[in-house]
């Protein structure tokens, strides 16, 4: 077989992620009133330019939006452009229009039109909301004369910039809420402008509650009506003092708890900070254990990869379950799968490494049975049979979810301990759906999904959860990354807002492995990508912090970041994963 080989400075663009989970990863879009930078001035500072006298419809069209971009971002400049009434009532935080390139401006019958070639948005609170359609790219603008001027009287409720003015200046960061049932946090990626006020942008990005699409599919711990005041400071020990105020009801030790743990969870993506102390209407909040201070990294135990999960691998040789530590030889479970004869082709270890689901009998049968050997369940119970199952995939809660692919559509089954169900997913559901993946949250579903004629898409739906933890259903799908030619043949989670994605640019001898973030945002993101060489048959990868990326192979396994392998056994692989 040819030895895998990995590009040495796209195996470097990996390692950056690697290191991601101490760097802001997503955030909300925070419109400053003016710089938040003192009298320092930064060469990457835009000066918006005032309207001039005399100037046309068109001119005033341009000059508006050419205001938009002014860095520090502030919009008093560009409300020059508008009349009196429509610039007090001109809401640009309402969303971020983000847009590839225009046309130039036009003027038409007295009004004016912009026309964009393509163009994004982002929600109010800055989270990801995919293209803009065909009919919303033509931006029309009326211009009346006020005070002998022309102004613009219907300025769209947006922030309206380009691309290029966007990736170098805003970055994605995550708000941490919690799944309805308070057992894992949940991260929000949003957008948030690059600067010196991070931990301001981060706690008044959480005080806002949950973006729109993300609303009813987790739940926030701060009260409502609590604002951070006019900043987080941060002292140079590090630690970030949080000063709410407003009309706030009494908060319980309880709820205290989880608060701290959205905060600490959110303000650890700011390199500066290394603890927090917060206050409502002047009364400290308390602190568990009566410290001074709270740690940005007491609260792992709600962190959202759950507890494990990362560093034991669980692979599939000559038909048996095999396990073992990362730089350590994979050995047979003592469970019923990891028997001599248990025909296992492809397989799902729950992330807590108790129970596992195996598809064997060809890909016709799905069958759960404890890893290791149990006197109480020393058999396997069979969950599903007689048709065509996808690997399966756990969340943290113990929820399974299996794809069966059916020439007429797939079917999305999910296990709860109380049977398999049917469970319509749109986007997978009907669809020609090869895999499907469930983050440890139990909030996101991302499947590939056959396009005829343009290849393989990666779709992406959220999953609403009772209060109880039962599944509700999942909610309008949307395109994580779309159709290209080449085959996906494998994904995973490779943190808990990026997956992971396996593609055979040339099957059996060229595959590219690339990292995109499961909201599907393009712009702001580093899409991260390697292109490996050899018969790949898969990628391990997990959301765990600091868990390798390996392309697998059926001799020995590569860590993508590293370019280090491990020989796979004398007997090979025929799969290898985390758990989940």
């Amino acid at each position: 077989m040819t030895r895998s080989r990995v590009l040495p400075a796209l195996a470097l663009v990996l390692a950056v992620l690697a290191g991601c989970t101490s760097l802001p990863t997503s955030g909300p879009v925070v419109q400053s009133r003016g710089t938040d930078r003192g009298d320092t001035r930064r060469a990457s500072d835009i000066d918006a330019r005032p309207p001039v006298d005399g100037a046309s419809r068109t001119e005033v069209v341009a000059g508006f939006l050419d205001a938009m971009t002014a860095w520090p971002v502030q919009t008093s400049v560009a409300k020059q452009y508008l009349t009196d009434e429509a610039a007090a009532g001109w809401n640009p935080e309402q969303e971020t229009v983000i847009y590839s390139d225009s046309l130039p401006v036009r003027e038409s019958a007295g009004t004016v039109s912009v026309q964009l070639t393509a163009a994004d948005r982002l929600d109010a609170v800055g989270a990801w909301r995919g293209a803009m359609a065909t009919d919303e790219l033509t931006l029309e603008f009326r211009v009346a004369i006020q005070d002998g001027e022309y102004r613009i009287v219907d300025p769209p409720d947006a922030l309206v910039v380009p691309a290029s003015w966007f990736r170098q200046r805003y970055h994605q960061v995550s708000l941490y809420y919690f799944d309805p049932i308070a057992k894992i946090l949940v991260p929000e990626p949003v957008f948030v402008p690059e600067g010196d006020q991070l931990a301001t942008s981060l706690v008044s990005g959480l005080l806002a509650g949950p973006p729109p699409l993300a609303q009813g599919v987790v739940r926030s711990f701060l009260p409502a009506g609590l604002s951070v005041g006019l900043s987080v400071p941060v002292s140079d020990a590090g630690v970030a003092d949080i000063a709410l105020v407003g009309e706030a009801q009494s908060v319980t030790s309880e709820q205290a708890e989880l608060m701290l743990a959205q905060l600490a969870w959110t303000l650890r993506q700011d390199p500066a900070v290394t603890a927090l102390r917060v206050s409502v209407d002047g009364t400290a909040l308390p602190l568990p254990g009566g410290v001074s201070q709270y740690s940005v990294d007491a609260a792992a135990a709600f962190g959202p990869a759950g507890p494990g999960g990362g560093k034991t691998l669980y692979g599939i040789r000559q038909g048996r379950l095999v396990s073992g530590a990362r730089d350590a030889d994979l050995d047979p479970v003592t469970g019923t799968f990891g028997d001599e004869g248990a025909g296992v082709v492809a397989v799902a270890v729950r992330p807590d490494n108790e129970e596992a689901a195996a598809v064997d009998l060809g890909g016709s049968r799905v069958r759960l049975a404890r890893v290791q050997q149990s006197a109480a369940e020393p058999g396997a119970a069979v969950l599903l049979s007689g048709g065509q199952y996808a690997r399966p995939t756990w969340d943290n809660a113990g929820r399974l979810w299996v794809l069966e692919r059916r020439p007429g559509g797939a079917v999305v089954w999910l296990y709860d301990g109380t049977g398999p169900r049917a469970v319509r997913v749109p986007g997978i559901t009907g669809a020609r759906a090869r895999e499907l993946v469930v983050s440890r949250d139990g909030t996101r579903l991302v499947g590939t999904v056959r396009v005829p004629g343009s290849g393989d898409a990666v779709v992406g739906a959220r999953v609403l959860i009772g209060g109880r933890g039962q599944v509700r259903r999942a909610l309008r799908p949307f395109v994580v990354r779309g159709p290209e030619g080449s085959p996906i043949t494998d994904l995973a989670w490779a943190s808990p807002v990026r997956v992971a994605l396996l593609t055979a640019t040339a099957p059996g001898s060229l595959y590219e492995a690339d990292v995109v973030a499961a909201d599907g945002a393009t712009i702001g993101v580093d899409v991260l990508s390697t292109i490996v060489t050899g018969e790949v048959l898969g990628l391990a990868a997990s959301p765990v912090e600091d868990a390798p990326v390996y392309a697998v192979y059926a001799d020995r396994f590569v860590d993508l970041v590293r370019q280090e392998e491990q020989d796979a056994g004398p007997d090979g692989l025929a799969q290898l994963d985390y758990a989940g």
